[in-house]
C-alpha cells in the first residue's frame, strides 16, 4: 500500500508559475497592436489618393497585403 492512503489526494503544483497569464496577456496586446495597425493607417489613403490621383481600388492593394504578410509570416 501506499503511505498516502486511498482517500488522500494531493493538489497538484502549476507548473508554470503563473507566467502563462503573462504570455497570454503579452499575446493578446501584440495581436491589437499589429492588427489595429493597418486600419490606422487609413486615415492617410485619402492624402495618397489625392496626391495620385489614384482610386480606392488602387491604393486598397496595401492594406490587403500588409494584412496577408502579417498573417502569413507567423
Amino acid at each position: 500500500m501506499s503511505q498516502g492512503g486511498a482517500g488522500e489526494r494531493k493538489a497538484a503544483k502549476p507548473q508554470d508559475q503563473g507566467w502563462a497569464w503573462m504570455v497570454l496577456l503579452a499575446a493578446v496586446v501584440l495581436q491589437g497592436m499589429t492588427l489595429g495597425f493597418p486600419p490606422c493607417i487609413g486615415i492617410f489613403f485619402t492624402d495618397l489618393q489625392r496626391d495620385f490621383q489614384a482610386s480606392n481600388s488602387e491604393t486598397s492593394w496595401f492594406p490587403s497585403i500588409m494584412v496577408a504578410v502579417l498573417h502569413g509570416g507567423g
